[in-house]
């Protein structure tokens, strides 16, 4: 909190950054190894699904308006998804703690 926002954007950037193909490999094959699901109960988990195509899925009765996961992984997690056909803009899902959002919202009007 007493650091400014750019630390945590930094934060965020080199966790990226480490997240390589062999990484994610590696990942998938540890989990089907041990059939042991990752815990993330003290974790936020920060995804993006803005480059899926879920615009193009169509069921048989025509193109989504709005899609998304049904559920969230886990409940502190902001996820990123493409909005609309041109994918020009983003919606983030942020679940939070109640006792986590009035702080939430009180950064946001800084």
């Amino acid at each position: 909190m007493e650091k400014p926002l750019s630390f945590a954007v930094g934060q965020v950037q080199e966790a990226i950054k480490m997240v390589t193909d062999s990484y994610m490999r590696s990942a998938i094959d540890y989990f089907e190894a041990t059939r042991t699901r990752p815990s993330l109960s003290s974790t936020l988990l920060i995804t993006t699904w803005s480059r899926l195509s879920f615009h193009t899925t169509d069921f048989g009765w025509g193109e989504p308006v709005l899609s998304g996961p049904v559920a969230l992984p886990e409940k502190e997690v902001i996820l990123f998804l493409s909005h609309g056909k041109e994918r020009k803009s983003i919606n983030v899902l942020l679940g939070l703690p109640a006792s986590s959002m009035k702080i939430f919202q009180e950064l946001m009007q800084l």
